[in-house]
């Protein structure tokens, strides 16, 4: 718990589970009370993040660890190349090699260069796909492929046509990364979230219910495990 110079309480359920940050007028009683007030949201928000640290894990732990890297849902190995050596991701021997780094940090920013490359192209492959397959291509209209890094969200989609795409979504199979594509697609019809919004959804991708709920229990900011 935090004491501060602010009015409210607020909640926050972060990598540390849970924090309270509360004015220092407060009593201690006064606290209580508030904190039993929105027990139930905590317990929730605890739970679901208790999930998502079990499913996901930082993308540094796996490199340090010598784990497998997912990409699309299977697991590709880890090579190391001679210094200087360009890195290559191949999809046929499921392998990312990497030119040999003086550090944890350098590798990193290398095969976080080597997966976005591939997420650009497996998003903007999949998008087209999607658009060819669905009843309302005449609805919609042209837009460009952009990648993010949010720690919050899997994409987004403004005003200008621009569907920016979570690079991260490169680590998981391809329905829910299908699913998020289909989702800001479909932002460009419905900037909202109603009726007629899903059901764009759903002519671009008729089975994405599940990829939906899958991915709500996921960490955007993190890499999905794998059961090997």
């Amino acid at each position: 718990m935090k004491r501060s110079k602010r009015r409210s309480v607020g909640f926050l359920i972060g990598d540390n589970g849970l924090q309270i940050s509360a004015p220092l007028r407060l009593s201690v009683t006064e606290l209580h009370n508030i904190i039993q007030t929105k027990s139930r949201w905590i317990q929730q928000r605890l739970s679901q993040w208790e999930t998502r640290s079990k499913q996901t894990m930082p993308l540094a732990i796996l490199l340090a660890e010598g784990k497998p890297i997912p990409v699309r849902g299977e697991a590709y190995q880890l090579q190391t190349l001679p210094t200087r050596s360009k890195a290559l991701l191949n999809p046929w021997t499921k392998s990312i090699a990497l030119p040999a780094c003086e550090n944890i940090e350098q590798r990193i920013k290398a095969i976080e260069k080597v997966l976005r490359a591939h997420a650009k192209e497996v998003f903007t492959h999949m998008a087209a796909k999607l658009v060819e397959r669905q009843a309302l291509t005449q609805l919609l209209p042209n837009f460009s492929i952009h990648l993010s890094s949010p720690a919050s969200r899997w994409g987004s989609c403004n005003s200008k046509r621009e569907v920016r795409l979570n690079w991260r979504l490169v680590h998981y199979p391809t329905p829910l990364i299908e699913y998020v594509i289909a989702h800001e697609l479909a932002h460009l019809v419905e900037m909202n979230h109603s009726a007629r919004f899903w059901a764009v959804v759903e002519s671009l991708m008729p089975d994405y219910k599940e990829p939906h709920k899958t991915l709500s229990k996921m960490n955007p900011a993190e890499v999905p495990t794998i059961l090997l």
